[in-house]
């Protein structure tokens, strides 16, 4: 199979292409077995993660300083990063498989956070699964999508925002629905336990990304 090579190995690295491998979950507590033939223990150490420190570990999983207020910026400075490393990784894979360097690419996460190559074209079948065996490609792209995502989400809020005032309310056909659907989505955010992850499992939904490669 066709591997993609880079210079991008110290990308930080996290389980799975989905948001829910990417995060991080508390680890079960440690057992200590002991093998009844050798009488020598089998057990394992493991270490729970405090709410802090899983939130620090799913920023930098998705590429955004590990504490401190985020802002827009930081998202946009990440998803940035991220589609260099992506750029150079498809047309490392591209090259391999012999597909013609100009040819156009769009891709996106399906319902099971699987790479999907959306166009098809001469080899399009085999460059999704070097894809999606690539762990590096994976890592990059799904923080890509995440980020971009959040960024296309806020956006869509704030124009919400902007053309909603109080005498649309009254006077146009902006519902009492529009309001409280707005306020339970920030609610839902700010409450969260893992708001970073709440608030892209609504992007996700509400803004999904595709990825456009030589289309201009």
């Amino acid at each position: 199979m066709t591997a993609i090579s880079s210079n991008y190995s110290s990308l930080n690295a996290y389980a799975g292409t989905g948001l829910a491998g990417l995060l991080s979950t508390a680890s079960p507590a440690s057992r200590d077995d002991e093998d009844s033939s050798t009488g020598v223990s089998t057990g394992t150490d493991t270490v729970t993660l405090s709410p802090e420190a899983l939130a620090a570990a799913n920023r930098d999983s998705l590429g955004l300083p590990a504490t401190g207020k985020l802002t827009l910026s930081d998202f946009e400075t990440a998803s940035s990063d991220q589609e260099d490393i992506v750029n150079t990784l498809l047309a490392s894979a591209m090259e391999g498989l012999g597909i013609d360097a100009d040819q156009k690419v769009s891709l996106s996460l399906d319902s099971n956070n699987e790479i999907k190559v959306k166009n098809s074209f001469t080899g399009s079948d085999k460059l999704e699964d070097v894809l999606n065996a690539s762990r590096e490609f994976t890592q990059a792209f799904t923080a890509l999508t995440a980020n971009n995502e959040i960024l296309d989400f806020t956006e869509s809020l704030q124009e919400k925002v902007a053309s909603t005032s109080l005498a649309d309310f009254m006077n146009s056909d902006t519902t009492e629905a529009d309001l409280l659907s707005l306020a339970a989505q920030y609610s839902s955010i700010n409450a969260a336990s893992g708001s970073l992850e709440t608030l892209w499992n609504i992007s996700h939904e509400q803004t999904p990304y595709t990825y456009a490669y030589n289309q201009g």
